[in-house]
C-alpha cells in the first residue's frame, strides 16, 4: 500500500535517500524537475512555488509534485502533475512525469502513481491528459497503456523516439 505526500510533508532525509539512489545508479529522476540541481530545501521551495501561477518559475508551468510513500515511510516514487502544457510539454513532456526508484520497481507502484495523478488532474477540470515515454522504455509504455493510454503518434528526435499517449476522463 502506498500513500501520496507533497514534498513539504516529507522529511528531507527521505528525499536525499531517494535522490541518492538515482545518482548511485546513474539514472535520471523524471517527475522531479531540478531535484538533482538544487539542495533539498531549495527544491521543496521550488515545487511549492510551482503550484501557483503567481510564483511559478518562468519557463515552467503550474504543477503539483507528489511522493509515493510505502507503509515503512520510504519514498518509492515521485510524480509531477502539470496543470497545463507549453510547447515543449505538448510535443515531448506531457502532463505527467514520474520515476520509481530502482529498488522498488516491478511492484505496481508506477500504475498506482499514474492512476492517482490522473484522478488529480481530472479533478482540476482536465478532460484529457498527455503522457509520453521513450519508445525503449517498455515498462512505462505498459503502465501508460494499462491506465487507458491511447497512442497518438511518435516523435523522432536525434537518437530518441518519444511515444505520445492521451488518456481521457471517464
Amino acid at each position: 500500500m502506498i500513500i501520496f505526500k507533497e514534498p513539504v510533508d516529507v522529511l528531507f532525509q527521505q528525499i536525499e535517500d531517494y535522490k541518492n539512489e538515482f545518482i548511485l545508479n546513474n539514472e535520471t529522476i523524471h517527475g522531479a524537475a531540478n531535484l538533482t540541481d538544487l539542495s533539498t530545501d531549495e527544491w521543496v521551495k521550488f515545487v511549492e512555488n510551482t503550484k501557483y501561477k503567481a510564483t511559478v518559475t518562468p519557463g515552467f508551468v503550474t504543477a503539483h509534485t507528489f511522493f509515493a510513500v510505502d507503509d515503512t515511510d520510504k519514498i518509492v516514487g515521485v510524480i509531477n502533475a502539470r496543470h497545463e502544457l507549453n510547447d515543449y510539454l505538448l510535443n515531448l513532456g506531457g502532463h505527467i512525469g514520474y520515476s520509481v526508484r530502482k529498488s522498488e520497481r516491478q511492484k505496481g507502484y508506477a500504475k498506482a502513481m499514474l492512476s492517482y495523478t490522473l484522478d488529480f488532474l481530472f479533478s482540476l477540470g482536465l478532460e484529457k491528459v498527455l503522457i509520453t515515454c521513450d519508445k525503449k522504455n517498455i515498462p512505462s509504455k505498459r503502465t501508460i497503456e494499462s491506465c487507458g493510454g491511447i497512442l497518438e503518434n511518435e516523435i523522432i528526435e536525434e537518437s530518441r523516439i518519444t511515444l505520445r499517449y492521451w488518456i481521457y476522463k471517464k
